[in-house]
């Protein structure tokens, strides 16, 4: 675990921790977990919503087969770098997006859901510090009003999937997660995301993130943007109505549902050590 970026130094002691007292199913070969969604791959009795079957990733319904992604963390020096990198390049020139700069920012964290070796979906964090965040060359002062506020600020960008694992519970898993980590563990109040005005409908419907700032020309990607925000503490309070309660909520559109209930997030947090 020594190749993980530095802002990450205690996220070998999370995962150390969460692989404690994990049950036994025919996910587990007996090695110790060396991720967060190793851990989630076995324990599908409790976390099944969060995984997604390999053989047919469209499909909302559980599967039985012990075959699941993986969701892990991105070593600065791993296999899944380039890989990872390629899939954004793919998705980002399919919109007719430019292409982003460097994955070595400073306080960054990136989680890529995988299957056999092949990253399927990833999802970066970088959380605020005196460097500043992305979007603050667009929404400057939109930022700086957050800051002003005494708000801890965190930005989720690159997002990519494979058109052909498209699920609701995928992106779920994704974004439970890493609000997890920025905010129980890192001490997020609020997320931040720059977007193109035609997603606009996808993370307001499915996340339920307000429109903070008007449409502008985001210089990085070559496309206009909107930027949008969304409270950890919002997030806390869908997730203790309808965290875990996708099975009874059928018609309910936030991917909230899918996510961790109170009580396992309580349980996971606690393995951390927060």
């Amino acid at each position: 675990m020594g190749n993980i970026i530095p802002v990450l130094a205690e996220a070998s002691y999370i995962y150390a921790m969460m692989s404690r007292k994990v049950p036994k199913t025919p996910a587990d070969d007996g090695r110790p977990p060396q991720t967060l969604a190793e851990v989630t791959a076995m324990e599908l009795w409790r976390f099944d919503p969060l995984c997604i079957a390999e053989d047919d990733p469209k499909v909302d319904a559980p599967s039985d087969r012990p075959s699941k992604f993986r969701i892990k963390m991105l070593m600065r020096d791993g296999d899944r770098r380039r890989e990872t990198e390629l899939l954004i390049e793919q998705r980002y020139a399919w919109r007719g997006y430019g292409q982003l700069g460097s994955m070595d920012e400073p306080n960054q964290l990136t989680m890529n859901a995988e299957l056999f070796g092949r990253v399927y979906a990833t999802l970066t964090v970088n959380v605020d510090s005196p460097a500043g965040l992305a979007l603050d060359k667009t929404y400057g002062p939109e930022a700086a009003r957050l800051r002003a506020q005494g708000r801890k600020l965190c930005e989720f960008g690159r997002f990519a999937i494979d058109p052909s694992a498209r699920s609701k519970r995928l992106i779920a898993s994704l974004f439970n997660l890493l609000y997890i980590y920025s905010y129980r563990v890192k001490g997020c109040t609020d997320i931040l995301i720059e977007i193109n005005p035609r997603h606009r409908s996808f993370y307001e419907n499915l996340l339920e993130f307000k429109q903070l700032g008007g449409e502008r020309m985001c210089e990085r990607v070559k496309a206009p943007a909107l930027l949008m925000h969304l409270s950890c503490a919002t997030i806390e309070q869908r997730l203790k109505e309808i965290g875990g309660r996708w099975r009874e909520l059928s018609d309910e559109k936030s991917i909230y549902k899918f996510a961790f209930t109170p009580e396992e997030e309580a349980e996971l947090v606690a393995r951390l050590g927060y």
